[in-house]
């Protein structure tokens, strides 16, 4: 029954984020132009993005379908529902094709089906294979520890890499950050879920739940941030193949190696998830190479 109203609505968001991305990357462009070449995307270019009528319209409907995500998740696994999130690739790549009158290439093509298929066989192997349960306060402490040292690290390589921009790496470092902020708000999402069924109220142990809630909202924010710059400098194709492929394979594989989802795991199930992981991250490396060529566009 949870599985049956979860993907539903994780398919809607799937569709409402492809459309926000298209919208925001419209705005994100059309603020990248304006700003003096070598000059990189900062605040003042954030700022900038506020007056944009369509990066406002696509945020709007970005944070609608992160709604819906979070109603998705209520009701089934993450393993399950992350994964959908890659249905926006193709979503978008309709999208600019119809909007921005682009021509995809045939390597473009390919690419994509390599996303696709490497996120579908590690979703599909997962969704058997792994089971969803209580985790541990010591787990989740994990998760936040791994989180601090991550976001320790992109804060170093951005910084220096600052005057070299790239959307896929600012894509890549983005959906590396969506996977834990996906895996807290599940990890929030039934700690409230049980205070409400079991009636059990507030205890001291959830005062780490909260601490969850500050990890989701600074890494969402910074990955917000890092999604704009991605947008601005490239196409919306390659920044939700990023996205799409490497969060649902971050918040899986925390389920997986820090949560102990997959303790019950075949072997073969691992062999899969490797290779699966493999083919999907080809894909986004091949699609930045052979990205869709824009027609011209009427603003």
């Amino acid at each position: 029954m949870g599985a049956a109203v979860g993907i539903p609505v994780a398919i809607l968001a799937a569709a409402l984020l492809a459309l926000g991305a298209q919208l925001q990357n419209q705005g994100a462009s059309k603020v990248d132009d304006d700003t003096p070449d070598g000059k990189r995307f900062g605040l003042e270019q954030l700022i900038a993005l506020v007056s944009t009528p369509r990066w406002l319209g696509g945020s709007t409907i970005l944070g609608i379908a992160v709604a819906l995500q979070l109603v998705s998740l209520l009701f089934a696994p993450i393993a399950v529902v992350q994964p959908i999130g890659a249905l926006s690739l193709v979503i978008t790549v309709l999208l600019d094709t119809r909007m921005n009158r682009a021509h995809i290439p045939r390597k473009a093509i390919v690419a994509i089906g390599l996303c696709l298929a490497g996120v579908t066989a590690f979703v599909v192997t997962a969704s058997f294979t792994t089971t969803s349960g209580s985790p541990t306060p010591v787990a989740v402490g994990v998760v936040l520890a791994v989180l601090g040292v991550v976001l320790s690290v992109l804060g170093v390589v951005l910084v220096l890499l600052r005057g070299r921009r790239s959307a896929l790496r600012l894509a890549l470092a983005a959906g590396l950050l969506f996977g834990f902020v996906a895996t807290l708000a599940k990890l929030v999402i039934g700690r409230v879920s049980a205070i409400v069924s079991q009636g059990t109220g507030f205890t001291s142990a959830d005062w780490l739940t909260l601490l969850c809630v500050v990890a989701l909202l600074v890494a969402g924010a910074i990955g917000l941030s890092l999604v704009q710059g991605a947008y601005a400098a490239g196409s919306p194709d390659l920044v939700v193949a990023a996205l799409t492929v490497i969060d649902p394979l971050v918040a899986v594989t925390i389920g997986i190696a820090l949560l102990g989802e997959a303790a019950k795991a075949p072997g073969w199930a691992f062999a899969v998830f490797v290779v699966a992981e493999a083919v999907a991250i080809v894909g986004v490396l091949r699609l930045a190479r052979h990205q869709p060529e824009p027609g011209t566009r009427d603003d």
